[in-house]
This record gives structure tokens, C-alpha cells and sequence, in this order.
């Protein structure tokens, strides 16, 4: 079988000497020899050892009966063993180190055949786990030139059909190009064309694994652009789609849909440089936004927040303000994207939470600006919206840098940025310390100091008093109890 000398380099040898000192797989091509199956090395693997990337998941392709194969290896481990796709053939086997393999039958009779039917050149490339393992400086199958458009930093499609055949492959080649930093050929372009509609046939759990990897990346913005305008956006969320063509501000030339798309490039931008415009919060928004999954949740608002706004055209009559969705139902129309693209609850709720209170920052900045800014809506904003704060902040921001608020918007965003320090700061010095302290009262104290039964007013006379303490007004504990008492007289 030909193969491809590749020019190892000194990053390429140290991602290939940590492979081969791992145990596991060692461990399993001596399981593998054992049943007479040859596994190869694949995909992702070799890609990542060829631009010098740590190798996390290692990717193998066999002939046969791939989810018994795996099934027995995780047996043999004690490991857990997942089915992603008995269709396909897809498994993944997670030791107790959490190294992960991940096993695909084979396409074809053969390795050939196989990579013959692989999305991209780069993700075409083979080698034998024994050879990989054993050699200083093996030799990869590469019948498609995978080495050479790595070098060149390209992604191509192995075949003209390649998106028919799997239309996953138009987000995939967006997300490549994003955590990898490479660039789509225009014949592979080309090829995208009109194919957007297909996206509909694709599982829905499939987008969810790309586009969190896509919107994860630190540099995904242009990207979505690109896929914006291919109209990928359209088929996956139509509710967004509904905006295009509606003037974002009366006589703007921007759309909703235009904004949505600026706002994700803009929130991008500030999480990339937090001291762009939130200079005294820069270091808690990066510890903040430190998790890939959450930086993820903060993009999917931005791109999506147009479905919470209410774009109108100018000189809409009263009957079309009328019909417009209310603030319930736009949330409505949130949690529908969000369980149709298989997102958990928690991830729901929290992009829920960011879309309902970034358009509250603008109304506290009013209030603040007019010099009367109250304590007590400060803390119930703060409450209201938790440790999702700094990724309010961030949306609201990336918003008005968007244009969301009119035609100044820079002066908005820097002044949306003193507010949200001034905001922090009050969290910090003011609400934090009582919110996480004791509680000076009880409910404990109100059953049976106050021979009160449980009930709505517990709740309201604890708030009330939570934000006396907040403003000052009450230090201790008799203070307390002497305010309470005051209050039920």
C-alpha cells in the first residue's frame, strides 16, 4: 500500500512520543492483534499530530464488527463503553484516566475505500496503530494530499460529493476552519452552494456538538458571517431568519439579522479584549469566561438575541405593535431553539437568563445617567440575574457596539462599560457581603419570635429586610429584630 513521507518536525515528534508512551494503547493493538484485527489510526489524530496539537481523543477505523470489538476492549479495561451511533457505526471507549477512544467502522473492504469517503483531505490521512506506535517517524496513507493541504493550511473536500453525502460537513468545515485557523478553498465553497437547505436531514444532536465547538473558538466571527450569508443560519434557526428584512432602528438599513450577526462579532471581540471596554472588570470577565462552554452560551445569545428584541418598521400602526410576540413568548420561542437543538436545561436556562436582562442594563444606565439610580434595584437586578452578570454585561455591550442603540453606538458601549464597573462595584461592596453572610433573621426566627406561620410574607419581610441591610439601614442582629417587629406593628 503506497504511503506519504511527511517532514516531521520537532512539535510533530513530541505529540508522537507522548502517543506512544501512553499504556491504553499499547494495551489495545495487543487486544487487537490478539483477535486478528487491524485498527488504523485516523481523522482527527493525525491532523492534530501534524499541526503539533495534543492529541485528546484518538480516532480509529477497523474492518468488522466495531461496536463488539469495542465492547469486548471496554470489558477488558473496565471502562465505560457509550454507543454514539450504532448506525454509523460510531463508539466512543472512556478509560479511567478519561483517555478516550473513539471507534468507526470502516467504509469499504478497505483503508482506500474508506478515506475515499472521509469529508476532507486533512481528515484523510491513515496509519496503522502498530506503526504509529512503534516508529520514530512513520508513514501515513494519504492518497488525497491531506499532508500537503495541512501545510498550506487548507480545507478541501475529498470528493465534489463529500456535503451531499453528509450535509453536517457545511458546519464542520466552518468549525475546522475556526479552532484551526485555516482557510476554505473556493472550490469547496463553490460546492456549498445552495446545499444549506439539506441541513434539515442532519440529527439534531450532530449540530449541537459543532456549532458549541464552532462558537467555542476564540476566532469564530468571520465564520459565521460567511455562514450567515450562505443562509446555513436560516434552516437551523428560522426563527432568527424571521428578522431579516425588518429594520432594526426606523430607517436603519441594518436588519435584525445583520445586527444579530455584528453582535455575535462584537461580543467575540470582547471576550477576546475585555479591556476594550470593561478595563476595571477585564480580570474577573476572563476568569468569568475561562470555561469554553461559557463563552459558547454568551455567543449563542448574541446571535440570537434578535429574537428578543421588536424590530418594527417605521411607522408601525398600533394593529402591528399589537401583534407583535410578548416577552413570554419570545422566551417561548427561545426554549423551542434550544430543546430542538438538543441543549441541556441548564444550558436553556442560562441563555434564557442572558437574552431577559441585557436590555435591563440599559434601563439601570438611564436611571444612573439621571441621577437616581436606587440601591434596591441594583440588588434586585443582581438577584434576578445571579453569576450571569459578567455575561450580561458582555452581550449588552457587544450589543450596542452593534448598533443597537442607534447611530452613537460607541459612546453607549463605553458608557455602558463605567456602568457596569460602578454596577460590579456595588455588587461587590454592598450586595455580596450581605447575600452570603448569615442571615440576620431567619425563618426559623419568624415562626417562633414572631409566632408567624409560613407563607408569602416571609419571603417579602426577608427580601425587605435584605435590602435594608444592603442600604445600611440595619448592621445587627437586634437591629434587625427591632425592624421586623416595626413592621408587624
Amino acid at each position: 500500500m503506497e504511503t506519504t513521507t511527511i517532514l516531521w518536525t520537532e512539535h510533530m515528534h513530541h505529540v508522537l512520543a507522548e502517543l506512544q508512551q501512553r499504556p491504553l494503547l499499547h494495551r489495545l493493538l495487543g487486544f487487537a492483534e490478539r483477535r486478528g484485527v487491524e485498527l488504523y489510526t485516523v481523522g482527527g489524530t493525525l491532523r492534530d499530530i501534524c499541526l503539533g496539537r495534543p492529541v485528546h481523543d484518538v480516532d480509529l477505523t477497523m474492518v468488522g464488527d466495531v461496536m463488539e470489538f469495542a465492547k469486548g476492549f471496554a470489558d477488558h479495561l473496565g471502562a465505560a463503553y457509550v454507543p454514539m451511533d450504532a448506525e454509523r457505526g460510531e463508539v466512543r471507549v472512556v478509560d479511567r484516566q478519561r483517555d478516550v477512544l473513539d471507534f468507526v467502522r470502516m467504509r469499504g473492504e478497505s483503508i482506500i475505500t474508506d478515506l475515499q469517503c472521509r469529508d476532507f483531505t486533512i481528515n484523510a490521512m491513515a496509519c496503522p496503530l502498530a506503526s504509529l506506535l512503534a516508529q520514530p517517524s512513520p508513514a501515513f496513507i494519504d492518497p488525497h494530499g491531506g499532508w500537503h493541504d495541512l501545510r498550506a493550511r487548507i480545507i478541501r473536500i475529498v470528493s465534489p460529493t463529500s456535503f451531499r453525502d453528509d450535509p453536517l460537513r457545511l458546519l464542520r468545515a466552518y468549525r475546522l476552519a475556526a479552532t484551526l485557523d485555516l482557510t476554505i478553498d473556493p472550490l469547496t465553497l463553490a460546492a456549498m452552494e445552495t446545499l444549506a437547505p439539506s441541513l434539515v436531514d442532519v440529527a439534531a444532536e450532530r449540530i449541537h456538538r459543532e456549532l458549541f465547538k464552532l462558537f467555542a473558538a476564540p476566532q469564530s466571527g468571520p465564520h459565521v458571517a460567511t455562514m450567515a450569508r450562505l443562509g446555513l443560519f436560516d434552516v437551523l434557526f428560522p426563527e432568527l431568519a424571521a428578522t431579516r428584512g425588518i429594520p432594526y432602528q426606523p430607517g436603519d438599513q441594518m436588519d435584525g439579522f445583520e445586527h444579530a450577526v455584528r453582535t455575535y462579532q462584537a461580543v467575540e471581540d470582547l471576550i477576546r479584549d475585555p479591556g476594550s471596554h470593561l478595563p476595571l472588570l477585564a480580570e474577573a470577565v476572563v476568569k468569568y469566561l475561562r470555561a469554553d462552554v461559557r463563552q459558547a452560551l454568551v455567543k449563542w445569545a448574541a446571535l440570537l438575541h434578535a429574537i428578543w428584541e421588536v424590530p418594527t418598521h417605521p411607522g408601525a400602526s398600533q394593529e402591528h405593535m399589537a401583534a407583535l410576540p410578548s416577552a413570554d413568548e419570545r422566551a417561548q420561542q427561545w426554549e423551542q431553539i434550544g430543546s430542538r437543538l438538543k441543549l441541556s436545561r441548564k444550558q436553556i436556562d442560562a441563555v434564557k437568563t442572558l437574552l431577559a436582562h441585557y436590555g435591563r442594563t440599559f434601563e439601570l444606565a438611564l436611571h444612573e445617567a439621571q441621577g437616581h439610580l436606587a440601591l434596591r434595584a441594583v440588588h434586585r437586578w443582581c438577584k434576578e440575574v445571579g453569576d450571569s452578570m459578567l455575561g450580561v454585561f458582555v452581550l449588552a455591550i457587544g450589543h450596542a457596539l452593534a448598533g443597537g442603540q442607534g447611530s452613537t453606538s460607541e459612546p453607549s458601549a463605553i458608557s455602558l462599560g463605567q456602568h457596569a464597573a460602578r454596577v460590579w462595584d456595588i455588587y461587590r461592596r454592598r450586595i455580596l457581603p450581605v447575600t452570603t453572610a448569615p442571615r440576620l433573621v431567619t425563618g426559623h426566627d419568624l415562626q417562633h419570635l414572631f409566632h408567624l406561620s409560613p407563607g408569602p410574607r416571609f419571603k417579602v419581610l426577608l427580601d425587605e429586610l435584605e435590602v435594608a441591610q444592603v442600604e445600611g439601614r440595619i448592621r445587627t442582629r437586634a437591629e434587625a429584630l427591632q425592624w421586623v417587629a416595626g413592621q408587624l406593628r
